[in-house]
Parts: structure tokens; C-alpha cells; sequence
């Protein structure tokens, strides 16, 4: 799986999704939409958060900073807050299109998987294990790779999300492993935010359909929320000059652009106890001629299976303590086929196989206790894995490669914060966090948050944190014939951070919110050549980054609002950093949402500005500018939601940097593409 495998790939046991020939005629649903719209916009829709001032909203709260709910102003991190109202009205896609708009985010796509990078970091070949994704407060992250599913990947439908928090800055002394640059909690809708049936459909460019249903209901006290959805695109003709021979179509990939995935979320409350289960597949095809492999061969895929059963219960006990305990089974799956021709093989076409599977099972207690003056919790956490199995060989003829198939091994953790009023204006938070691997032994890793309220519309945060990556399977055990090595002995990567962080209510329309920070990292991870020529993970020296970044909101009477942001980096001052960075040294995101007819029908405006980025060899892609727009007709006649959505409005040509393993330095992204959607209510 890893971009640095080169001819290593992939074994597959499910087979993927069949393709359809259905083409969407975007030319005629994109007017029918907009008529619909405008006879349809009857209801006045309900007042929502859109319509609150930044006075109002200076009280939202947040729960993934400390583990507990607090107001944004008072949590020892820099918070940003993505409601379900600015995913509908931006049209957003992905969770990657979610972060995309996030000060200080950068997103690339290698046409598989999509990456993030945070703090002037970008290293898609590490597969976003350095941020950790939270669903509901369950850990995704699988324990083969580490990953954080981002795009088409992620194992839900947008559409259930009510809420994103993202939580930058090192949060290891709560989360342990991966909450090294940010932690994203996604927060799914409840029954009462979702009550009877949801049905939706979204025709796209490409081919692209999208649905879903959704069912939510109260029996007896009992919450019910259930839903599955589908998503099959057939992808787009791509142009790649560096296959631009007739040998290969002279560099048009015609028929492997193909993504496809099913979601399924069950989610059941009763008298403190909630279950979730969440099941996520996608099958995508590769158009970039990979890791050498037959460039526009359709049979070249990856396929992705994320399943999660969870258990939780909640109760207080006294009248100062609640209590929280939860358990989980996880599954992660993997299976992917890359195809070989007659100039890598010598002979006819070889179909390699990579397989991994990963099973683990996790737990927690948590006590928490809220006294006049201090805010305890405590905790206990255990992960252990049963299964991290990977495999790769030929199939015909049979030659194998790879077989790890460590024992299962066990992490255990303990952890404590306590946020303490010096005085009504000044607070302190401290934690710290204890994990214990089998592998490498124990980590420790404090946080310290001082927060001053000097005036009510004022927050200054002086922010001190640690964390660690922990060695992920891949890199410890993943040994190739001939080509790559294990290596047993590697450490956590880790970061120390140092940010100052002010937020300033500007009256009640405006409010600005600016960082500074340093981070410290250490023992980075990268794979290297040893002196028996293979290639091995070692840890690297390390480096500092510095950066800054800045976002003005503003909100106004009848639903008008907007933010600004730009974010800075500077991420090429050390040699030993250069080959981890992908991510620009400037960002500038601006977003806009304009009522109209009466808050009947909303024009929504999300942009970005990226500058430069320095791709493996050392050049450097262009800075680019792309504006998406989107119209919501929202609560069309009580039941009905319609929107219409352009993305990458003026059609600007532009690339990231492609990861290690493929052959072209920058990969080309999508031009202008469409999308209608239909949410109906019953």
C-alpha cells in the first residue's frame, strides 16, 4: 500500500464493484434544479445557527480539546468548528472538502487517496498517521497504516454529520498516539435531529450518482438511527505527459479513473447505554501508472474496508462524578491488485497482490469531576491487536514476496488533566498521559494551556504540548524479498509545540482569532537505504517549524456571513524537514454565504489560494486559485432541500505534488465538475 513499495502490490480477496455505462446529463439537471428552486422557496426555514451573531456564538462549546463540554474560548487548544448548516450550504463533498476550508489545512489527492497537511507538513506517504481521526470519539485509525480516512474513504455519508471539531496542536496527554498535529472528531446527527425518513440523490460529473436513506425514531425510550448510502462514479479521461508515447495512448488514461463505495451507520441509545456500528467499503481504480505498474489498466485497484462495533455507557454517580466506559471491536481490511506488463516482467502480464488485515480491540473508563474552582478527569486506556497480517506475492507464477503476521501485542495507557480557576480571569490547564507498547516501552507526554480572559470578548491562550507517532506495523514488520527490510527497533516520532493563540471579539459582528507557534519535531520516521542496499524505515533527525496564522469571522442580520484566513509556514529552512514538506508556505481560504428572497435561497462562495509547494525532486508546483460555488434552496416547502454546486468554478488548471512510488512529480486535479442534490424528508 505504502507509495514506497515500488513493484510490491496487491492481493485481493473481495472482489470489487462492477462498473455501470449510466452517464449523467448534468446539462439538463442543473436548470431543473434551479427552476425547482425558485417555485418551490415558500417556507420561511427555521432560524439556525447561520442566523446568530459571533456574540451569541462567542458561547458554543466543544468537547474534543478536553473530553468534556466547554466553551471554545475557555479549551487549551486552537478549536475550529464545522456545523452540519456550512457543510449543506457549501456543498461540501468529503471530509476532505470540510478541510479543506480549515485555516492552516492543505489537501492533495494522488487520484487514490487524499492527504492532509497541518502546521506546514504534508507527507502523503505516511498516509495522514499523524493526525487522529475521531468518530463520535471512537478512534479510526486502523493499526496497519495508521491512516486517517479523508476523502471518498471516509466510511460515512457527509450528510450525517452534524457537526466537526478540529482540534489543532499536539493532544497526545488525552489521545495518545497520531493526535500529533490535530485531532477531528466527527460528530454524527442524533435521532432528534433526525426524525422519520431522509432520502437523498446526488447526480454528478463523471458519471457520478450518489444516494442515501436514512431512518430515525424514538420506541419506548429507545433512540433508533440507521442509514446506507452508495456512491459510483466512472471517472474522467486524464492527460499524463510523462506516458505521452503511442506505446501508451499517448498519455491518456481512458478507462481507470473508477471510484465506488457503500456506507452503512447503525446507531441505538437506550437508558445511558449507546451502540454504534459503522461499516464503510470503497473500491478505487489507479489512472497513474504506479509504482510501474501497466499505465491505463483498469484491473490495477485498491480496495478499502473499515468496520467498527462500539459500546458505551454513561452514567454520573454521586453528584460529582461521571463516569464513562466504552469498548470497541475494530476491522480493517485491505486488498488491492496491481497489474505488470511484458517490460517490467520480461514475459506475459503478472498480477502482484498486496493484502493486509488488521483486528483490534480497544477500551476506556473515564471519571470525570467538576468542583467550583477544578475540572478533574481521569482516565484508562487499553488497545490490543489481535490481528496486523500483511502479505504480498505474483500469483501467476507464484513468488512471494512478503509474510508478517506479528503476535498480537497490547498498548495500555493512563492519563489525568485537571483545569484549574487561578482566578475569575485566568485558568490553567494540565495534563499528562502515560502509553506503554510493547515494542518500544513507555512515552510520556504533558500539556499545559494558561488562559486569560483580561476582558469578556477576550481570550489569550499560552499553549505548551507533546506528543508521539508510534511505529505503525507497516513500518516495523513490513520485510520484501530482496527489496525491503523490517526494522524492530524503531522509536515514536514526537513534537513539542509552543503556540500563543488570541481571540478578540470585534463588537458584535466580527471576531478574530490569531497563532503563533513553533513545532520541535524528533526521530521523524522515513524510509532509507541501509548498507545491504535494502530499503528500511529509520528515525531521522529532526527539525523546527515555525508559522502564523490569522481568520477574521463575520456574521450580520439575516443570515449574511463569511470568514477569511491565511496561514504561513516556514517550512524550508532544514534540509532534514524538506523531504517530509508537500504543504505550501501560504494559504488564504475565504468563504461567503449570502441570503436571498427572503433567506429562501442561499449562494454560498468556498475558496482557496495556495502557494508553491516543493514537490520530491526538489521543483516546485504553482500557486493556484480555486473558487467553488453552490445555491441551496433549504426547507423547500417544509421537505425539501435542493442545491446545485460548481466546483472549481473558472476551470483553473492546476497540480500537487504527487507522493513517492509514482512516476509523475505533480499530479493534475479536477477542472470544473457539477453536482445537483435532492434531500427529501418524510
Amino acid at each position: 500500500m505504502s507509495s514506497e513499495m515500488g513493484p510490491l502490490c496487491a492481493f485481493i480477496t473481495t472482489q470489487p464493484l462492477r462498473r455501470t455505462t449510466r452517464r449523467t446529463a448534468l446539462s439538463f439537471t442543473w436548470p431543473i434544479v434551479l427552476l425547482a428552486t425558485a417555485n418551490l422557496l415558500a417556507q420561511q426555514p427555521p432560524k439556525d445557527l447561520s442566523e446568530a451573531s459571533l456574540e451569541e456564538l462567542s458561547n458554543i462549546t466543544v468537547y474534543t480539546a478536553s473530553r468534556h463540554i466547554q466553551k471554545v474560548t475557555d479549551a487549551p487548544s486552537s478549536v475550529t468548528v464545522i456545523t452540519r448548516d456550512e457543510i449543506q450550504k457549501y456543498g461540501y463533498r468529503t471530509l476532505a472538502d470540510i478541510l479543506r476550508s480549515v485555516r492552516g489545512f492543505d489537501i492533495t489527492y494522488d487520484r487514490n487517496y487524499t492527504y492532509a497537511g497541518v502546521s506546514g507538513i504534508n507527507q502523503p506517504e505516511t498516509y495522514n498517521d499523524r493526525i487522529l481521526l475521531l468518530i463520535n470519539g471512537l478512534r479510526t485509525n486502523n493499526n496497519i497504516y495508521e491512516q486517517a480516512m479523508l476523502g471518498a474513504e471516509f466510511p460515512l455519508d457527509i450528510d450525517l454529520i452534524e457537526r466537526v471539531e478540529i482540534v489543532r496542536g499536539p493532544s497526545s496527554s488525552l489521545y495518545g498516539t497520531s493526535a500529533f498535529f490535530a485531532v477531528i472528531n466527527v460528530i454524527t446527527r442524533k435521532t432528534d435531529q433526525l426524525k422519520g425518513w431522509e432520502l437523498a440523490f446526488a447526480p454528478a460529473s463523471f458519471g457520478t450518482n450518489q444516494g442515501r436513506a436514512s431512518y430515525g425514531a424514538n420506541f419506548r425510550g429507545m433512540d433508533v438511527l440507521l442509514s446506507g448510502g452508495f456512491y459510483n462514479s466512472q471517472g474522467q479521461t486524464l492527460f499524463y505527459p510523462e506516458f505521452d508515447a503511442p506505446a501508451t495512448d499517448n498519455g491518456i488514461a481512458r478507462n481507470s479513473d473508477y471510484d465506488s463505495y457503500q456506507h452503512y451507520l447503525a446507531t441505538v441509545s437506550f437508558r445511558g447505554f449507546t451502540f454504534q456500528g459503522i461499516y464503510g467499503a470503497r473500491t478505487k481504480d489507479i489512472p497513474t501508472g504506479a509504482f510501474g505498474t501497466v499505465f491505463d489498466d483498469s484491473r490495477s485497484h485498491t480496495f478499502d474496508n473499515l468496520r467498527f462495533l462500539d459500546l458505551a455507557y454513561e452514567r454520573s454517580v454521586g453528584k460529582v462524578w461521571d463516569v464513562t466506559a466504552r469498548t470497541s471491536v475494530s476491522r480493517y481490511v485491505y486488498d488491492a491488485i496491481f497489474v505488470y506488463g511484458p517490460a517490467q516482467t520480461g514475459g506475459s502480464d503478472v498480477l502482484n497482490y498486496d493484502f493486509a488485515r488488521g483486528t483490534w480491540w480497544s477500551g476506556e473508563v473515564r471519571l470525570q469531576q467538576t468542583l467550583k474552582r477544578n475540572n478533574l478527569t481521569f482516565g484508562t486506556e487499553f488497545q490490543d491487536d489481535l490481528q496486523q497480517d500483511q502479505v504480498n506475492y505474483n500469483i501467476n507464477p507464484f513468488l512471494e514476496y512478503n509474510s508478517s503476521q506479528p503476535p498480537s501485542s497490547m498498548i495500555a495507557a493512563l492519563y489525568g488533566q485537571d483545569e484549574f480557576a487561578l482566578t475569575s480571569k485566568l485558568s490553567l490547564s494540565a495534563g499528562v498521559r502515560y502509553d506503554h507498547y510493547y515494542t518500544f516501552g513507555g512515552t510520556t507526554n504533558p500539556r499545559l494551556g494558561l488562559i486569560y480572559h483580561p476582558f469578556s470578548q477576550t481570550a489569550l491562550k499560552l499553549l505548551y504540548g507533546s506528543a508521539f507517532r508510534a511505529p505503525n506495523a507497516y513500518e516495523e514488520y513490513y520485510d520484501a524479498l530482496g527489496e525491503y527490510g523490517a526494522n524492530l527497533h524503531l522509536q515514536p516520532e514526537t513534537i513539542k509545540t509552543y503556540e500563543i493563540a488570541w481571540e478578540q471579539g470585534l463588537g458584535e459582528r466580527f471576531h478574530l482569532t490569531a497563532s503563533v507557534f513553533r513545532n520541535q519535531l524528533d526521530q521523524l520516521i522515513a524510509q532509507e537505504t541501509n548498507s545491504t542496499g535494502f530499503l528500511v524505515f529509520e528515525n531521522t533527525p529532526g527539525a523546527g517549524i515555525d508559522g502564523f496564522s490569522a481568520e477574521l469571522d463575520a456574521r450580520f442580520p439575516g443570515g449574511l456571513q463569511g470568514k477569511a484566513s491565511y496561514s504561513y509556514s516556514d517550512n524550508q529552512r532544514s534540509q532534514a524537514i524538506q523531504l517530509l514538506t508537500r504543504s505550501p508556505e501560504h494559504l488564504a481560504k475565504l468563504n461567503l454565504i449570502v441570503p436571498m428572497l427572503q433567506q429562501r435561497l442561499f449562494a454560498s462562495l468556498d475558496s482557496q489560494f495556495d502557494g508553491p509547494a516543493t514537490t520530491l525532486t526538489g521543483a516546485s508546483t504553482s500557486s493556484f486559485q480555486v473558487f467553488n460555488l453552490t445555491l441551496l434552496g433549504h426547507a423547500v416547502g417544509k421537505h425539501l432541500d435542493i442545491s446545485a454546486s460548481a466546483y472549481n468554478l473558472l476551470n483553473k488548471k492546476y497540480f500537487d505534488p504527487a507522493p513517492g512510488g509514482l512516476p509523475e512529480n505533480q499530479i493534475q486535479q479536477d477542472g470544473i465538475s457539477f453536482r445537483a442534490k435532492i434531500i427529501a424528508r418524510f
